[in-house]
Order: structure tokens, then sequence, then C-alpha cells
């Protein structure tokens, strides 16, 4: 090996010693090097090894390092807790030390000038729908245009004629048949009249025969037997006649009898072929559109055949149904109506319609809602059905509150499904809560100004004072959960007794709420509390039930993680 080579060699043998990969490397290299260098020394004369570099890396740079983290560490110090600043027993840190939560002021629902409103689902049916049927058998000859689905009839239009013929003839027989019972009648009352005369003159003729019977008694002495025998058949002759005249006078009362009942039954029949020749004639009953039609010109039809299908559109009916919980309050308006179980009192109602795909397109329709519908419970749905009547579906109010009047495409008819919203007027008290207040459960924290609250803290916090002052700070009580932390304290705010109001948390169990309320202001106003911590939002009209749940209760609508039996030390912030 030649002299260049080894000194190029020597650098990397130095690398080799220096490099912080394993010792056990750096020593089979070292002790191969040594082999080489020897066997290189012996046979070329090359440099020995270098020392200084291998004691540098190996030996002064590690105990350089040691020596720099322990005076680190003599510098820095010990790490130790922060020292707890005594607590201070003022008015001030009381309140701060007492979580915050954010109240509203409920109101009944009388002050609010709403109504409940309840809010259901139905479908517009008719009102009432005449089914005209043929009353007489015949053809169909004639048929108006007007005779069609979808068509609108007034009150007596004349929609169809049946062939009249076969009536108009039987009101002819019949009125020739009723004149000829007539006329018989009037001829036994002209023999009745001849028989009364008749009997008269009998009569006249029994009296004369009596009296001659008298006289042959008296004149005894001068006429005969035979004489007075004869005066004797005379009369038996007279009041024979008599007798005839009155038998048969008898006769002729009961025969005109029987002609005034034969009279009186063409008359009958008389009226009722001139009623079947009226029924030819096929008229709308009532007024509005015509459903469907079954019969066409030159159709014969039988009696009781279907002809049309009318439906009155002056009024219309939804069909609708209620849960037994909604129920109640309906009933609960005017118990003196439905004291007997099976009236509802009226109650008025909005009807909505909204077009599909135009939610902002909505018409409202002014109803009542009027009875049930039956009666009892549907099994299937396990619901109340019932009857809402619209007195005037031609006019309603548009999205804008603006009256309009109905056209056949803004029309309520039937098949369209609605929302009923019933104004109710219950007897009962019932509270607005918002909804932010209510609570799974049916739970509601209400918030009880109690200024015992302050004055309790104030003794916790001197005695924490007391006690933090006998120890040393690293022995200092930590502050507890739902305190306020000094370090946070320190750089918020001071508080102003003033403008906070101390109490208790407190939970209200069974409130039961019974549908949604949107008042008119976005805002409820709270006088006591600052407008900064009250929210705006949908509100529910609940009922209290047997809780202290009243009008001017403070509800809490901040979150909470639990409230405990015996409450929970809160403040509330009023207004100035």
């Amino acid at each position: 090996m030649s002299l260049t080579e080894l000194d190029s060699a020597a650098p990397h043998e130095t690398a080799s010693s220096g490099s912080p990969n394993g010792e056990s490397a750096t020593q089979a290299g070292d002790a191969s090097d040594a082999g080489r260098n020897l066997s290189a020394s012996t046979h070329t004369g090359r440099k020995p090894k270098r020392w200084d570099q291998y004691l540098l890396f190996n030996v002064a740079i590690p105990i350089l390092l040691l020596l720099v983290g322990f005076v680190v560490i003599q510098v820095m110090g010990k790490a130790g807790a922060k020292p707890v600043p005594v607590p201070e027993a003022t008015a001030a840190a009381a309140l701060q030390s007492l979580p915050s939560v954010r109240v509203e002021r409920i109101q009944s629902l009388k002050e609010t000038g709403k109504q409940l409103e309840l809010v259901i689902d139905g479908t517009v049916v008719p009102y009432r729908e005449a089914r005209v049927s043929s009353e007489v058998a015949g053809q169909v000859i004639y048929k108006s245009d007007d005779c069609e689905a979808g068509s609108i009839v007034s009150e007596g239009d004349v929609l169809m004629r049946i062939d009249p013929t076969d009536y108009e003839l039987e009101v002819q027989r019949l009125s020739r048949q009723r004149d000829q019972e007539y006329r018989a009648l009037g001829e036994v009352d002209q023999e009745m009249a001849n028989t009364r005369r008749s009997i008269q003159v009998a009569e006249q003729d029994v009296d004369l025969q009596e009296q001659e019977v008298e006289r042959q008694k008296r004149l005894k002495q001068f006429t005969s037997q035979t004489e007075l025998d004869r005066a004797r058949g005379a009369l038996l002759q007279a009041r024979q006649q008599l007798i005839s005249l009155e038998n048969q006078l008898e006769l002729l009362k009961t025969r005109r009898s029987r002609l005034e009942a034969s009279e009186q039954l063409a008359a009958t029949q008389l009226r009722v072929a001139e009623l079947n020749l009226r029924r030819c004639e096929i008229a709308a009953p009532i007024s509005g559109v015509i459903v469907s039609e079954e019969a066409d010109l030159n159709t014969f039809v039988s009696r009781g055949t279907p002809l049309v299908i009318i439906e009155d559109t002056s009024r219309v009916e939804v069909a609708a149904s209620m849960r037994v919980d909604q129920l109640q309050w309906v009933l609960d308006q005017d118990r003196a109506v439905s004291s007997n179980g099976y009236d509802l009192p009226d109650t008025p109602a909005k009807i909505e319609y909204a077009i599909a795909g135009r939610p902002n397109s909505v018409r409202r329709w002014s109803g009542t809602l009027v009875s049930y519908d039956g009666i009892g419970i549907d099994p299937n749905t396990r619901t109340v059905p019932v009857r809402v009547i619209v007195e005037d579906p031609s006019h309603y109010q548009d999205s804008k509150g603006n009256e309009q009047h109905s056209d056949r495409t803004s029309a309520l008819v039937r098949g369209m499904f609605v929302r009923v919203r019933l104004q109710l007027s219950p007897t009962s008290e019932l509270v607005v809560v918002p909804a932010r207040a209510l609570r799974p459960g049916n739970r509601v924290w209400t918030f009880v100004p109690d200024e015992s609250v302050l004055d309790q803290r104030l003794v916790e916090l001197q005695a924490k004072r007391e006690a933090a002052l006998e120890t040393s700070p690293s022995d200092a009580d930590q502050p507890e959960p739902g305190e306020s932390d000094s370090s946070a304290s320190s750089d918020a705010p001071p508080l102003d007794p003033s403008r906070w109001r101390s109490g208790l948390v407190r939970r209200t169990e069974s409130v039961y709420p019974i549908e949604s309320l949107r008042l008119a202001s976005d805002e409820v106003s709270t006088e006591e509390v600052s407008a900064a911590v009250q929210v705006a939002g949908r509100d529910w009209v609940c009922e209290a039930g047997e809780t202290d749940l009243t009008s001017g209760s403070l509800v809490v609508t901040s979150p909470l993680n639990s409230i405990p039996p015996s409450g929970l030390p809160a403040r509330i912030e009023i207004q100035p």
C-alpha cells in the first residue's frame, strides 16, 4: 500500500470511531483497523490512531451535557402549586360564587290576550248531498245541457223530463171517473130530497087516517063495524107507506156514503196521477254542483233509478278527529252545554289549506265546531270524530289577511286535507311557559328569590377566609365546584350587588304542555330581568295542575347539570 492510500484511509477510521451508532460495531471496527494498521505499519510504516478525537466525542461532550442539565435544574427550581388568595367575605364575592342563570317571567293565558289554540287535521266533506232518483218509470225524452258532472245548478232548474203520455192519459181517465161519481152523487141527493117530501105526505096521510078511526069510534052507534075496520085498514096502509119511504131514505143515505167514498177515491187517484205527471219533470232540489249523472237521453228508467247527485256548496263540512286529551279542553269551555255528555259547545275554528309546493299560499276560512260525528271513539285510531261547519265557504282570507272571494280555483271542495285551528276559552287556569324552560319528564326549573341564600353564602365565605388565614397557601382549600376561580374573578369586572338577586332554583313537577303558542311580540317582557339575557322563541300553553307555577313565576331557561331536591343556589341579573 502506498503513502497516499494510507492518508486517505485515516479520516475514514476517525469517522468510524466517532460515530454514535453502537459501541460494539465501533470496537469491532477499531480492532480490525488496529490489525490492519499494525500490519500496515509493519510493512509500510503508517501513522498511529488519533486518541484526542476519540476522547472528545466519547467522554468530554457527554460530561458537559450532564453539567448543563444540572445547572438548568438548579436555576429553574422545583414546580409547586400556585398559592390561592384568601377569599373575600363580601356581598359581591358571595354573588360571584353563585352560578348565573337566565330566567323569564311566565304569564297566564288570559294576560297574553290570546286563546288556547288546538290544531287538528281534517278532510272536507259535503255538508249536504242530494241523490236524485226517478220517482216514475218511463223514457227520458229531455236532458238539460247543464245536467253534466261539474255543472253548477240552482234549486228548481229542470234537469230531465220523462215521457208523460201515459200519466196524462191516466189523469184524464181519473178526471172523468171523478166527474161520473160526482154526478151519481147528485142523483142520489135528488132522490133523497124526493123521498123526504114523500115521507111528509105519508105522515099527513097517517094523521088523517088516525082521525078517521077516532071519528068512527065516537060514532059507534051510528056506524057499522065494517066501516070501523075499513078505517083501521086504511090507517095501517098509510103507516106502511110511511115506513117504506123512511126505509128508502135510509138506503139512499147508505148509497150516498158509498158514492162519496168512490168520489173521494177517484179524486185521490187523480191527485196521484197528477203528482206522477209532475214527477216526469226532474228538477234540482238544491243549489250546488252536480257530482255525477247516471241517465242519458232516450234511456228507460224505472222507479227508484239514480239519476244525478248534487252537492250543496252553500255550506261545507270538515270531518276531523281529536285526541281524548284535546276533547277535554273543548268540554272545559262551557260545562252547562256539555252537561248531558252528548253535546259540544260551539267553538270558533280557523280552517287552513296550503297549496302543495307553495307554503306561503295559505287560505283561511272561518268555521265552527258544532258536534260529534256520531258518538264514541274510533276503535282504529282511538280518536273522537267531530264535525266542523264552514257557513260561508265563498269568502276566505289569503296569507296576508286580505278578504277574498272564492272561485273555481280557490274553492273549498270535498277531499281537501285541511288543518283546523280551534280557538278555545277554557275555564281552567293555564300558563304560558317558554319552550326553552321545559325539561324532560314534564318538569320546569323555577327561580325563587331568597336573600337568605346570599347570607348563607357570606357565612360560608367568612369561614373559608378564617380557615385560609390559619393555614399555609399550599394547604388552603381549593374553590368548590360552582364557585368562580380566583384568577378568573380577578380578570372579570366586579359585580354590582344591586343588579343581582340571589335565590334558589327548584324543580317543579307535573307541568303538562298542551299546545305551542307564539306571542305577538318576539320577546317576552320581564321587568326585573335584564334584556341582555332575555331570548325570544316559541312558548307552550301548559296546565300547571297542583303545582305552585302561577302567573309571574320565574322559570330558568339556561342549561344546568342537575338540581338537588333542596334547590340550587343561584343568581339572576335584574334591570337597574
